[in-house]
């Protein structure tokens, strides 16, 4: 074959050539040809393009564009599929991560609990971790007829909550779904709170449907990083229901 993947001096290997429809990669490539032909970099783009079997790097652009385009469509399929078709709802998806986490670490059950007993009235905490790269704490407790209040904290910073460090009541100790600071202070500490209800009794569900009967709050500019969790998939459970008063 001639051209830049010929024998003699190759510009690529085997390993490159897998990589060569990536467009990043075949603009620096294309410098690469520039430096040793000593040729425009429009005329190494060309090359590269044409190399590869299109007619220009007009043509290889347009023909990416096109893969990337079927590709989002593709995912957004997978999307609805997760999500009971329905797009799914990024606090949602935040909540859906976190019940993940407490059943994981068997903080939570999805089986019912008879009411009145030592264990429902034990059925409460809080716990630290790391989720999606940001430090967070997730909260649960049970409110009666078997259904769970959860709530997450998202980008949690303990030592900038201006109560953390007070004494009695006033100090900080994770027993409310929210946090015990005034609500124009969670800028300060806090990116994203999102609460809902998880139902066990007449079924294993989050109440409510995409943004219906859950309670947010979001720092300005903390939406766009939200979207970008991966979709979260319910272990055991459905991520909505109805809710019931």
């Amino acid at each position: 074959m001639s051209g830049i993947f010929s024998s003699g001096k190759n510009i690529l290997t085997m390993k490159q050539i897998a990589k060569a429809h990536n467009v990043e990669y075949l603009k620096r490539l294309a410098k690469t040809i520039k430096k040793q032909q000593n040729i425009t970099h429009q005329q190494a783009l060309d090359i590269v393009a044409v190399d590869k079997g299109f007619n220009n790097w007009k043509h290889f652009l347009q023909n990416a564009k096109e893969k990337s385009s079927k590709q989002s469509s593709k995912n957004d399929i997978v999307v609805k599929s997760l999500s009971e078709n329905e797009k799914v709802n990024p606090y949602r998806n935040l909540l859906v991560a976190a019940i993940n986490e407490l059943i994981d670490g068997n903080h939570i059950s999805l089986n019912p609990i008879f009411a009145n007993t030592e264990q429902e009235i034990q059925e409460r905490g809080h716990i630290f971790l790391n989720l999606f790269g940001q430090p967070s704490v997730i909260l649960w407790s049970n409110r009666g007829f078997e259904e769970l209040l959860i709530s997450v904290w998202w980008k949690y910073d303990h030592n900038k909550h201006p109560q953390a460090n007070l004494k009695g009541n006033s100090k900080e100790n994770f027993s409310l779904p929210r946090p015990l600071a005034k609500r124009q202070l969670y800028k300060r500490f806090v990116g994203v709170i999102v609460t809902c209800y998880l139902e066990r009794k007449t079924g294993k569900y989050i109440q409510g449907k995409n943004r219906e009967h859950i309670t947010t709050y979001i720092r300005k500019g903390e939406l766009d990083g939200l979207n970008k969790i991966p979709i979260q998939k319910p272990k055991g459970y459905k991520i909505s229901g109805p809710f019931h008063l």
